[in-house]
């Protein structure tokens, strides 16, 4: 008898727990609710060690602390609280609180998914859909999904959603109404998901107004890509009145979540300045910022604006910099200009074996403007032994790309060239072009 009288106690203290954190019918109280919380969870109640889980994982009524956290949890989850292990699994996953490991969540996970938790479900199915810790299986993550979309979880939704479009061919409109069920449930990925659906025409007309809905609803729970393509609608004046106003605002919320693009984009639109002179201070801030998290065509801005004092001081050396960092990524443009930088006169001269280089890279990717810069190095015989005939090539190639330059270098050239050598040089570009261009210099 005594066993189930403290059982009733601490079912009691618990509920009492409750009612102080959510504010009902009592004044809210963390410190009440933690007090009552203890009492319950000391005597063995695993509803009140999940609450204490909750409350350090979110810092109510105590200092946030995820290893306390954690520790409530385990308690809890040995005696069977499902959702104390569908959040402690969460920690596994994540490494929150506890050394992050895959198969006790997914463990974990499995245990609360058996007892019908349709969260687990989803965190399954993501696990299995993304190979997790485990080995992908398209098929046991749509199974997870499934049932825990059939219970209502709006991950789970969002989730049948994903493996609809990636279907081939993708089942579009069974992805729209798995969105559309997540969505209404407020699941800020599947409002941008639905959004997109809607602008993107998949698998139907665009409804620009739905995709402005959507991406809405998702921008205001600080959806980063949702403003960003609010900041596009709203700067290119698709589907709805062209606002530069509303697209930089949208741009800036985005950016200030980390959004490499958005910052990219305000950088442009500094440049372009919207019926003012440019900001090239504003756009070497923005570009900076994408540049730092590693964007390439920032790093090309960036490098232009150096090398050109355009909001700063002009500096060779860090416009090499950027433009390499650029040029590394495979940005075709950087290494077009690196080598304008290098083959202009500079502190100490120009670097002509350096600028042969760096054209080469951008020729051999089809850079046209660059295939006409080689072809003239090779005419000058600058940083390379002079020769017609690799200039010819190049300045014909470039040619065919619609280059004006290369045509004058052509003919430049040409007079200084026997017809024999001429031909040559025309069977060389003919077989450069065959082969891309790789392999050839």
């Amino acid at each position: 008898m005594t066993f189930v009288l403290a059982d009733l106690r601490s079912a009691a203290l618990t509920n009492l727990g409750s009612m102080y954190a959510q504010g009902l019918g009592v004044p809210q109280d963390f410190a009440q609710a933690l007090q009552c919380y203890e009492s319950a969870a000391l005597r063995g109640q695993a509803q009140a060690q999940t609450n204490l889980g909750v409350m350090h994982a979110h810092g109510q009524g105590v200092p946030q602390d995820f290893a306390s956290a954690a520790r409530w949890y385990e308690s809890a989850a040995a005696q069977g609280e499902t959702r104390a292990q569908a959040q402690l699994a969460v920690f596994y996953a994540n490494g929150t609180g506890v050394a992050q490991d895959f198969d006790r969540a997914r463990a974990l996970y499995e245990q609360a998914a058996a007892q019908g938790d349709p969260l687990a479900h989803a965190n399954l199915g993501l696990m299995y859909a993304n190979g997790q810790g485990v080995s992908p299986d398209p098929e046991r993550a749509r199974s997870h999904f499934a049932q825990g979309a059939s219970a209502g979880d709006p991950a789970a939704q969002y989730g049948m959603g994903v493996l609809c479009a990636q279907q081939r061919p993708p089942e579009w409109a069974q992805a729209r109404d798995w969105y559309a069920r997540a969505a209404q449930q407020g699941h800020a990925r599947a409002q941008f998901n639905l959004g997109h659906f809607y602008s993107a025409a998949q698998g139907t007309e665009p409804d620009y107004a739905q995709a402005l809905h959507w991406y809405g609803l998702a921008a205001a729970q600080d959806d980063p890509a949702a403003h960003f393509n609010l900041g596009v609608m709203y700067g290119s004046g698709v589907g709805v009145a062209r606002d530069p106003a509303q697209a930089e605002l949208h741009y800036r919320a985005a950016a200030a979540l980390g959004d490499v693009s958005a910052q990219f984009n305000l950088g442009v639109m500094a440049l372009q300045g919207e019926g003012a002179a440019p900001d090239f201070a504003q756009a070497l801030a923005w570009f900076g910022q994408a540049a730092e998290a590693g964007d390439a065509p920032a790093q090309l801005q960036m490098g232009v604006l150096v090398a050109n004092g355009q909001g700063t001081q002009a500096d060779a050396e860090i416009a090499c910099q950027w433009l390499q960092l650029a040029a590394n990524q495979g940005e075709v443009g950087a290494w077009f200009n690196l080598g304008q930088l290098y083959e202009r006169e500079q502190a100490g001269g120009p670097r002509l074996p350096q600028a042969l280089a760096a054209y080469r890279a951008a020729a051999q990717a089809g850079f046209a403007p660059a295939q006409a810069a080689l072809g003239w190095m090779y005419a000058k015989g600058a940083g390379t032994l002079q020769d017609f005939i690799k200039a010819h090539m190049w300045f014909n190639i470039a040619a065919a790309g619609g280059n004006a330059a290369a045509v004058e270098g052509r003919e430049f050239v040409a007079a200084r060239m026997s017809p024999q050598h001429i031909a040559q040089a025309q069977d060389l570009a003919r077989e450069a072009q065959k082969q891309q261009l790789q392999g050839y210099d």
